[in-house]
């Protein structure tokens, strides 16, 4: 996992609540050392769920499937960088 991660950006949707926990638990299970990387969130960037955002942005959402929540979440993403 750390050469995946370690000093890189990775961005979910509601992270500090759920997905940043649930990496670093699952490491700490396996025995893993936590590397340090950069946590962005579009639920603290953006203040609404993900659902609605993808609506209001137009992005494509099957949600609740894995692959399209994280799709759409770096969408999000890219926008606010795009804005920023």
């Amino acid at each position: 996992m750390e050469p995946f991660i370690k000093n890189q950006n990775v961005v979910a949707h509601n992270g500090f609540s759920f997905d940043f926990h649930c990496i670093n638990q699952t490491l700490e299970y396996y025995d893993i050392l936590v590397p340090e990387y950069i946590k962005h969130c579009t639920y603290k960037i953006y203040r609404d769920n993900l659902a609605s955002l993808c609506m209001k942005h137009k992005i494509p959402l099957n949600h609740h499937d894995a692959l399209s929540d994280a799709m759409a979440c770096a969408k999000l993403f890219n926008l606010h960088l795009n804005y920023k």
